[in-house]
């Protein structure tokens, strides 16, 4: 996800504008947003683009994200878009609002899909209105304001905004010092603290996230300088989000179950799913005590066995897709009819380890049916071409994100499996290892990765990523 864009077409007036911010991350140089509106009659478009760049172990990634909204003058919804590109070709969905539906329509390559959604029932702001919702309130006296909004990458179930104002100050734009107003920034559902500082015309002047892997800051600036060439290298995201615990995992391959002790550093909550392989044997106050083991698959929670949409093809798990139905088709045509539904998902799993030949970082978050013709990328790659290829065998799918043990370093890495439903229960899956699954995966979030909604599965990531200690208490093998 890319946030600062989000604020910047947030908080735009119904002007013709056109501007440029710088983005760091950790005041390292990591990439840009530029934020374009216009107006024709009484229609409103708000459209930015956003690239940044990071490094993974030394290969750097070129992440780009755009967002367009466009609305009528006094707020009635007409469409918003929203398009990412993380090494492959770009995911574009593209909401239509007509009255008590909603159109939703996702495009990548040659593939579009259509499907027709129910418009949210509660109350809600386009950003433009929110934008002016804001100023009438702050100019008002208010301190805090709050409303609810759609976010293109969080789907159609409006998030509340809450703004507080906590602060003036002064700051220097292009040569020139600019009076702003400062607030900080709630939005529902992202486990982050933000801020942002606005110039009298209720322009963001400054954008800061605070993320437990470091401080994204936009700052309003030129276009040159905006896109001027990094002279340092990329900010790194993954050897930095690295989780050294306490204790180790030995022979991790054949162990049966592990005990471990986590919490939060910052002593948040933790809530971790109980599925597939991981249940929550105790919790004491701020600590959780997990148990992992290597062969157990817990019931699906009421209803998972009949959601669609873990059968359904999806643009990333793309399980129509003719290379992926071969795959699959290969992958199970040694074994006999009688076979039962693990031994295919099984097979499954060791037909993607096999086919993706090419393992390695450059990719950050490629489609099924990407992978499957270049035969390249990491954990995330593997997790999604085997939940397609599943799917393309009648198996429900979804894929699992959270940490994976790498006894390499001695530290757990943040990580991407599958699991399949099978007889009732989530079975684990990882192609990216020789054996099934392992006692040193922690699972933190699943998606089906469903058109429009699937990043909202994955949003407790966020305010794990530099922010968990671990303890191994116990390893039986």
């Amino acid at each position: 996800m890319i946030f600062v864009g989000l604020l910047c077409v947030c908080l735009s007036t119904p002007v013709d504008i056109d501007e440029w911010f710088t983005i760091s991350l950790s005041g390292t140089p990591a990439g840009w947003n530029h934020s374009v509106e216009s107006v024709v009659g009484d229609v409103r478009t708000v459209h930015a683009d956003e690239t940044m760049t990071i490094s993974r172990a030394g290969v750097e990634v070129t992440v780009r994200a755009s967002t367009t909204w466009t609305d009528h003058l006094d707020g009635r919804p007409i469409s918003m878009e929203w398009s990412q590109e993380m090494g492959g070709p770009p995911v574009r969905t593209i909401w239509t609002f007509k009255g008590e539906t909603v159109v939703v329509t996702t495009v990548q390559g040659q593939r579009t899909s259509t499907a027709a959604r129910p418009a949210p029932s509660a109350p809600w702001l386009t950003p433009s209105a929110g934008r002016e919702f804001l100023k009438q309130r702050a100019e008002a006296g208010a301190t805090e304001v709050q409303w609810r909004t759609l976010i293109p990458d969080l789907g159609l179930s409006p998030v509340l905004q809450k703004l507080t104002r906590f602060g003036e100050g002064t700051v220097e734009v292009r040569g020139r010092m600019l009076e702003v107003s400062k607030w900080s920034v709630q939005t529902e559902g992202l486990p982050v603290q933000m801020q942002s500082w606005f110039s009298k015309d209720w322009r963001p002047v400054v954008t800061t996230m605070q993320a437990p892997f470091g401080e994204v800051r936009s700052v309003l600036t030129d276009q040159a300088t905006a896109m001027r060439i990094r002279g340092e290298p990329a900010p790194e995201l993954f050897l930095s989000l690295f989780i050294t615990p306490t204790g180790t995992i030995e022979d991790q391959l054949n162990a049966t179950r592990a005990f471990m002790r986590l919490q939060t550093l910052d002593r948040s909550p933790l809530q971790l799913p109980a599925s597939g392989g991981q249940s929550i044997a105790g919790v004491d106050g701020e600590t959780t005590l997990l148990l992992v083991e290597r062969d157990a698959s817990l019931p699906a929670a009421r209803g998972e066995g009949s959601d669609a949409a873990y059968r359904n093809p999806s643009t990333m798990i793309d399980s129509g897709d003719e290379a992926v139905l071969a795959l699959a088709e290969s992958s199970t045509k040694s074994l006999p009819p009688e076979a039962s539904q693990r031994e295919r998902a099984e097979s499954a799993r060791q037909a993607v380890h096999a086919w993706i030949t090419n393992k390695g970082l450059a990719t950050a978050f490629a489609s099924a049916s990407e992978t499957v013709r270049n035969r390249q990328g990491d954990c995330s790659e593997h997790g999604v071409l085997l939940a397609a290829v599943l799917r393309a065998e009648g198996i429900p799918s979804r894929v699992a994100s959270g940490l994976v043990w790498m006894g390499s370093v001695g530290a757990f890495g943040w990580h991407m499996w599958t699991q399949a439903l099978i007889d009732g229960a989530w079975v684990d899956l990882d192609a990216t290892l020789p054996v099934p699954f392992t006692v040193g995966h922690i699972l933190v979030a699943t998606s089906s990765l469903e058109d429009g909604d699937g990043q909202r599965q994955l949003m407790a990531l966020l305010g794990l990523l530099g922010n968990l200690e671990i303890e191994i208490v116990r390893v039986d093998r």
